[in-house]
């Protein structure tokens, strides 16, 4: 009799390995190369997602490491030269991370409720403030914070420009002013790299009223926002970022068991790539690249795309044995980090004319 579970695992081997081979694209202007991977590969579940598939990830500044949160909230950092981890800490599975690239540091929403920024060099913490924080970000420079706090407030915070010192300098960071938002913060803040806007993605159910999600952007310096885009009645969002050079702001969507994307020019407003339909359910993954031309988005059903932003459609399409959780580009531009439900980490080289 036929083994049918181990045709299976073999299929499945057979199509992780032609996907390997074959990832070289290199189409109008952007190339995708396998460089390594990260992490053993595990068999995937669907009920729930394995502990080390990497919910949030970011490269260090310099793009020798990678700092990766499971779904399990064990927080780690790779070598990317040796392929070693180390353990950096643990978060609560469903709490967040920000991480600024010019600090080398960590703000983190702990078990007890501090918010905390935890240097990497040092692992010294030193607490920012106490709260139920529903959400955060940092500037890339590691001057500013933000934090989403209840249901309409949305807190700026400033840092110490080297960082933070320690608890036994008696230096404590200062709030700044406090945003009020239209609709609860449920589906994302961020702050863009230069500190100078913030967006969140804010959202509601009402009987007869269905789903509704906005996004209200702020610069720092004023008190209303600039911007308010009203996404219709989608179900909420999984991402909401700048991109590098903070002149856009993209999110995924979710409408009629379909997802998709969207990209604002964020000042006038205007939509600069629209595209629904997915067959995913969620788009669980969004990253700009450095230059901005591009977004990269990878969803459930396992497709990776490059969408180029200016022509309006995909220069890249690639499905993978698995679905994709997260992604993340290095400061430097020649990494682009893939993280799949089998827990491990696929470091594609990337080129962009």
């Amino acid at each position: 009799m036929l083994d049918f579970s181990y045709l299976g695992l073999m299929k499945n081997l057979f199509i992780s390995f032609l996907f390997n081979l074959l990832l070289c694209l290199s189409v109008q202007g952007a190339t995708l190369e396998l460089a390594f991977q990260l992490g053993e590969t595990q068999p995937p579940r669907l009920d729930k997602l394995l502990p080390d598939v990497a919910r949030q990830m970011v490269f260090n500044n310099d793009s020798t490491k990678l700092i990766a949160k499971g779904m399990g909230g064990t927080v780690v950092e790779w070598d990317l030269q040796t392929r070693q981890k180390r353990e950096i800490g643990d978060i609560h599975e469903k709490r967040w991370f920000a991480y600024s690239t010019g600090t080398d540091q960590l703000l983190v929403r702990k078990a007890d409720d501090n918010i905390t920024l935890l240097s990497l060099k040092n692992d010294r913490e030193t607490l920012l403030t106490h709260g139920q924080y529903e959400s955060g970000s940092l500037s890339a420079d590691g001057t500013l914070a933000v934090l989403s706090k209840g249901d309409s407030e949305v807190e700026v915070w400033r840092l110490d420009k080297q960082g933070p010192k320690t608890v036994e300098t008696e230096r404590s960071a200062q709030k700044l002013k406090t945003f009020l938002t239209d609709l609860p913060v449920r589906n994302g803040l961020t702050l863009s790299n230069d500190g100078q806007f913030i967006a969140a993605a804010e959202g509601s159910y009402r009987d007869g009223e269905g789903h509704r999600t906005v996004i209200e952007i702020w610069d720092t310096t004023v008190e209303n926002p600039i911007q308010v885009l009203n996404t219709g009645e989608i179900l909420g969002v999984w991402n909401v970022l700048f991109s590098p050079d903070a002149t856009m702001l993209a999110v995924d969507t979710q409408q009629n068991a379909q997802s998709g994307i969207r990209v604002w020019e964020i000042k006038t407003g205007r939509k600069l790539l629209t595209k629904s339909g997915f067959e995913a359910y969620w788009t669980r993954a969004l990253a700009f690249s450095p230059s901005s031309k591009h977004l990269v988005s990878g969803d459930e059903a396992s497709h990776l795309r490059v969408w180029d932003i200016s022509e309006g459609g995909s220069v890249i399409w690639e499905t993978y044995p698995t679905g994709i959780q997260a992604l993340a580009f290095s400061p430097s531009g020649d990494y682009l980090a893939v993280a799949l439900w089998d827990a491990t980490i696929q470091v594609l080289y990337w080129r962009e004319e």
